[in-house]
C-alpha cells in the first residue's frame, strides 16, 4: 500500500425505501483495532410529504447490542428533500451504526446510507 494511505471498510449499511417517519438502525459494525474515523454517507434521492426530514447519525457501543449513544460530532446535516450529506466521527468505543430518522407529515424517504471505518 502507497505510504500514507490507510485500509477502508465500507458498505451500504442502511436502505431506506419509501421510509415513513420513526427511526431504524443499521447492524453493528466493529470497528475496534483502532480509534479510527468512521464516516456515514448519506444518498436521498426522493422525499415527499409535508416537510419531510431526514436525520443520519453515527452511534456507539461498548458491545454492539446494548447501550447505544451518539458520537459525538457524529450527525449528518439535516435532509429535506433530494440530496447528499455526510457525518464523520471519532468513536471511543469498539462498535458502530447509523441510524436515520425519518420526520414529517406523511413522509415517504428514499435513501442509502454507506458507512466507512478507516481505522489507524
Amino acid at each position: 500500500m502507497p505510504a500514507g494511505l490507510s485500509m477502508v471498510r465500507a458498505d451500504i449499511a442502511l436502505t431506506l425505501t419509501a421510509q415513513g417517519a420513526g427511526s431504524v438502525s443499521s447492524g453493528p459494525v466493529d470497528q475496534s483495532g483502532g480509534a479510527g474515523i468512521v464516516m456515514a454517507l448519506v444518498a436521498c434521492t426522493a422525499a415527499t410529504g409535508t416537510t419531510p426530514t431526514l436525520n443520519v447519525a453515527i452511534e456507539q457501543s461498548a458491545n454492539g447490542s446494548t447501550g447505544w449513544a451518539a458520537v459525538t460530532g457524529g450527525a449528518a446535516a439535516q435532509l429535506t428533500g433530494a440530496g447528499s450529506a455526510v457525518a464523520v466521527a471519532i468513536p471511543t468505543q469498539p462498535y458502530v451504526r447509523v441510524t436515520a430518522t425519518v420526520g414529517g407529515t406523511t413522509p415517504a424517504v428514499t435513501a442509502n446510507v454507506a458507512v466507512l471505518v478507516a481505522n489507524d
